[in-house]
């Protein structure tokens, strides 16, 4: 059996739901960034929260939903700074503000698109694929394994986010080839209002940004 080499160095940066990311993601974007020297950048998705648009009960205690954006928005400028060239797959929270408009009965017409809200010199797309490896954000994606399910679905190893508890890599293998999953945790800031959620749960946000190196899939443990 033989691996698949690629021919790309590919960084995939994960969940960052600014402007509740954590406080150093930058700078250990930044440390991977020199490490691995990309030449392709692929961020997962939910590069922002829009916490104010969501369909949850809110914190009575939670910004407004302009400051929010302009937060968001201010950290976003540095990471697009760091890293100016990208592609960012689409994603069930930077998506929120057309999930409500869509309720409210507006036509996608009158509405920005991902590029003009987000100030985003990146491109974006439902998924990317370099190298034979299928990049998406993982929301239909479930189970103790969301990657080996996510492999099993595309055929092809698959790189997914949105599962904040999970980070690994799976394997699986047909006669012909072996193919991977790979969760690439997230980079946020579980201390703050909009995690609330997580103090339910005994697992924690697991903060972690992965690459795939000539095809290769590979985990970094922030703090490590």
């Amino acid at each position: 059996m033989k691996w698949r080499k690629g021919k790309e160095r590919v960084l995939c940066i994960p969940d960052l739901q600014a402007p509740f990311h954590h406080k150093k993601a930058l700078e250990f974007l930044s440390e991977l960034k020199k490490e691995i020297k990309p030449t392709k950048v692929v961020c997962i998705g939910d590069s922002i929260d829009q916490y104010a648009l969501g369909s949850y009960v809110r914190d009575p205690d939670a910004m407004g939903g302009g400051e929010e954006t302009k937060k968001a928005l201010e950290f976003c400028r540095r990471l697009y700074a760091l890293f100016p060239k990208a592609t960012e797959v689409l994603s069930n929270h930077n998506s929120r503000v057309y999930k409500r408009a869509k309720e409210a009965g507006i036509p996608r017409h009158f509405l920005k698109s991902y590029k003009e809200y987000l100030e985003s010199p990146w491109d974006f797309a439902h998924s990317c694929e370099i190298d034979g490896v299928r990049y998406e954000h993982g929301e239909p994606y479930g189970g103790q394994s969301p990657s080996r399910t996510a492999v099993l679905s595309n055929m092809k190893s698959t790189v997914i986010g949105h599962h904040h508890t999970s980070s690994g890599i799976s394997y699986v293998a047909t006669k012909d080839k072996l193919m991977f999953g790979m969760v690439v945790g997230c980079l946020i800031d579980n201390d703050t209002y909009a995690f609330e959620y997580n103090k339910m749960y005994k697992q924690c946000p697991t903060l972690t940004a992965a690459a795939v190196l000539y095809g290769e899939p590979h985990l970094y443990p922030f703090g490590r």
